[in-house]
């Protein structure tokens, strides 16, 4: 099972850094209409993201913490180097977006550590 999560968890995390890497620019501008957005809706996503994987995947309710716990991890540990080398992975982004990114970035992640532990208390959903 944790191989498994692993892999959506990286698959999922190689999706948002694509996404913010050839649309980012288009979404992710400073300012209150861009990023003041994406960290009411961002966190959002990610949870309902989460919570549909674990539905999808008929994760058992005792599972579903620790199966959101472990999807989260890659983008946790992969995300440093996001961080580090942002101009780099990001070069369409204005680096001085760089601790704005790491602040949605972890708060997406907290999104979904918390989509886990919620549905995995929740019996009838």
């Amino acid at each position: 099972m944790i191989v498994r999560w692993m892999i959506v968890g990286f698959v999922l995390w190689i999706a948002v850094a694509l996404a913010f890497r050839f649309v980012g620019d288009q979404v992710f501008v400073g300012g209150p209409g861009g990023v003041s957005w994406l960290f009411m809706i961002g966190p959002v996503v990610m949870l309902i993201i989460t919570f549909l994987f674990l539905k999808i995947l008929n994760v058992a309710q005792t599972d579903r913490a620790e199966a959101a716990s472990i999807m989260a991890l890659p983008g946790l540990l992969v995300g440093i180097y996001e961080i580090n080398s942002f101009a780099n992975v990001f070069p369409n982004l204005d680096p001085s977006l760089s601790t704005t990114f790491a602040s949605l970035m972890f708060a997406c992640y907290a999104a979904v550590i918390i989509a886990g532990i919620v549905t995995s208390r929740l019996e009838g959903i």
